[in-house]
């Protein structure tokens, strides 16, 4: 069914202690993969779920103050995005000079529509993967946290790494104005709202260690964040500032000792292999440059790594590039065709009126091969480093699924023209590259549901709060018209209602809440 406008709740009835029962819903068991019994409902008090109900409740249980009726709607749990960008807000990197204005004089507004939007579509909880300036994701969280705007909960962030390594490079003047563009303003790095922290070249385990504790303690990390890529994030030319193996070991063991999960920036085998080793939480992206063996991928898990393989990336920069290999690939023509096939649809859905055609125009001009950035810049050599990811990267996640490795659901959102909110396209990403690839469907329902739920959660640490329904857990329910078993494109969809924390702050479908029973 389709909910064209939102219907945000402003006065939710039932007080904080008031204990709220759904029922006569389909409820969504991710962990099995399958829903619960019929008849099963669940008590909310506060911001937790207290108590499943139903025929199987224990007799004597919890009288409700009030009922919700979920009329034969799934529940299913909040999802996630454990990958995104939440200042970038540029709808392309192609623009022309006309564009940088509107960029800068719109770019909140598509920000706040990328926070309403995440929760218009079940999104309850996201990683910002980076932001130059954190004074901009401090504010937005607070707004959010004070209900001044509506936006699901995000952990932040902070890249630790040598100068000149990944996002801790040195910028010239072309492209200051370029990341401004983006929504990324150079930031010095040694102020205390960069999004970055340096440590030395040749930096001793202590001095690395030392760095992730800044990261902590002065920026507020949530996160750590680490980068190898042997070209310029700029330029793209070859760079050899990268981490050594001992510096990459201690920054990721100090962020589990300081509780904090850890996230790597990787698109290289080499890169692949030393974060492992390293045992960072999660590898974001996938190898581009090699198909992993099965001995990476046996170590992958072993080490209880999780990917965020972000498919949106080859969505967004992977084209066809004359004279590349890449050009005629099989995954590529298969890209190629999906994204002809979606992408108006995506950009009226997901952008603001002002954004709108600078969407449509980077995917007009890239798919034309008129790769240019103010109509005579070339930005050729970027998408042919990008390339590869639309025909390495598919058979790295084949194969890593294949196994049984441990994925999450991101999608680098804010890379234009990719938002924040867009998990319904990531789900379909898996489709096109799983299944329609090979002719078979070898990513089911319940694997879309497991990756966009208690998969995620894991990964950012959160399991024992979100990503199921149970007992104890935050009440984040996404409830959706279909079945997310039997259609994988349910998942991400536009809500028919979003409880977030306890409380009904979406209720597209009408839902009724009726008072407690005597």
């Amino acid at each position: 069914m389709d909910y064209p406008e939102t219907q945000f709740v402003k006065d939710y009835g039932p007080g904080k202690e008031a204990k709220v029962e759904l029922k006569n819903g389909r409820f969504v068991d991710v962990v099995n993969g399958r829903f619960f019994d019929a008849g099963v409902g669940l008590m909310i008090q506060g911001s937790k779920i207290i108590a499943l109900t139903g025929p199987s409740a224990p007799p004597g249980g919890i009288k409700p103050d009030f009922t919700v009726d979920c009329r034969g709607k799934t529940v299913m749990p909040g999802l996630f995005n454990t990958h995104c960008h939440i200042t970038i807000t540029s709808p392309t990197v192609l623009p022309d000079i006309k564009d940088l204005k509107g960029f800068k004089t719109y770019g909140d507004r598509q920000m706040e529509k990328n926070m309403a939007e995440c929760l218009i579509h079940g999104v309850t909880t996201i990683r910002d993967a980076y932001a130059e300036d954190l004074r901009r994701t401090r504010l937005l969280k607070e707004r959010i946290a004070k209900g001044e705007i509506p936006g699901p909960r995000f952990l932040q962030s902070v890249v630790v790494g040598p100068p000149g390594g990944y996002l801790l490079e040195k910028v010239g003047f072309v492209a200051r104005r370029m990341r401004s563009a983006l929504g990324i303003p150079s930031v010095a790095h040694t102020l205390p709202y960069s999004g970055g922290v340096e440590f030395p070249i040749g930096a001793t385990e202590k001095q690395v260690r030392d760095a992730v504790d800044r990261a902590i303690d002065e920026r507020g990390a949530e996160v750590i964040k680490l980068g190898e890529q042997k070209e310029n994030m700029t330029d793209y030319k070859p760079t050899s500032t990268i981490m050594t193996q001992e510096q990459m070991d201690a920054a990721a063991d100090q962020a589990g000792k300081r509780g904090l999960k850890s996230t790597i920036h990787h698109v290289s085998v080499a890169a692949f292999r030393k974060a492992v080793q390293a045992g960072v939480s999660s590898l974001a992206h996938l190898p581009r440059d090699e198909v992993l063996t099965q001995q990476d991928v046996d170590a992958f898990i072993a080490r209880g790594c999780f990917i965020d393989p972000t498919l949106s990336v080859p969505y967004d920069v992977s084209y066809k590039v004359k004279g590349e290999l890449s050009f005629d690939d099989p995954d590529m023509n298969l890209l190629t065709a999906f994204r002809n096939r979606v992408h108006r649809t995506l950009m009226e859905e997901y952008w603001i009126p002002e954004f709108k055609a600078g969407a449509q125009k980077q995917y007009e001009k890239a798919n034309s091969g008129k790769m240019k950035v103010f109509g005579f810049m070339p930005m050729t050599n970027m998408f042919k480093y990008y390339a590869p990811a639309a025909v390495i990267g598919p058979r790295n996640i084949r194969l890593l699924f294949k196994n049984g490795a441990k994925i999450t659901l991101s999608n680098d959102g804010g890379i234009p023209p990719c938002t924040p909110a867009m998990m319904q396209q990531e789900i379909d990403l898996f489709d096109l590259f799983l299944n329609k690839a090979g002719g078979a469907t070898v990513f089911a329902g319940a694997d879309a549901v497991k990756i966009a739920t208690i998969n995620s959660a894991t990964c950012l640490g959160l399991e024992k709060n979100l990503g199921s329904i149970d007992i104890g857990k935050t009440a984040d329910l996404a409830v959706v018209d279909g079945d997310p078993f039997a259609d994988t494109h349910v998942v991400g969809s536009r809500v028919a209602a979003l409880f977030l924390e306890g409380r009904l702050v979406i209720n597209n479908c009408g839902l009724t809440i009726e008072g407690g029973i005597d």
